[in-house]
């Protein structure tokens, strides 16, 4: 019996590229290329790599290669609750500074 409730699970995840709106919303990044690394194996990988499952209450962000749980996420009315207890970390990268034009005669006597 567990198997066959294991096989339902199993069809009704999606990788969390599904989630990538909502990811967006929260963290005003694109977040699917975000490196990340599983609490329980040590599997490294990209967000979008993860599986998602999201037909509960919530999103359930699992390892790919263990499918434990990494990330859940919960939106009320009022707030958007995110635990990332199963990730070890959530790479965000920041934006690259940008560089000033220079100028070909500045005011240095050129």
């Amino acid at each position: 019996m567990e198997n066959s409730i294991q096989d339902i699970n199993r069809e009704l995840m999606l990788d969390a590229n599904a989630t990538a709106g909502l990811l967006y919303e929260i963290f005003g990044l694109e977040m699917t290329a975000a490196p990340t690394e599983c609490a329980n194996c040590g599997n490294e990988g990209e967000i979008g790599t993860l599986l998602a499952f999201t037909h509960g209450p919530g999103i359930v962000l699992r390892c790919s290669t263990c499918e434990q749980v990494m990330i859940r996420i919960v939106q009320t009315p009022e707030a958007i609750y995110l635990d990332a207890r199963g990730a070890v970390y959530l790479r965000l990268a920041l934006p690259k500074p940008k560089s000033e034009p220079m100028m070909e005669n500045d005011s240095l006597g050129g």
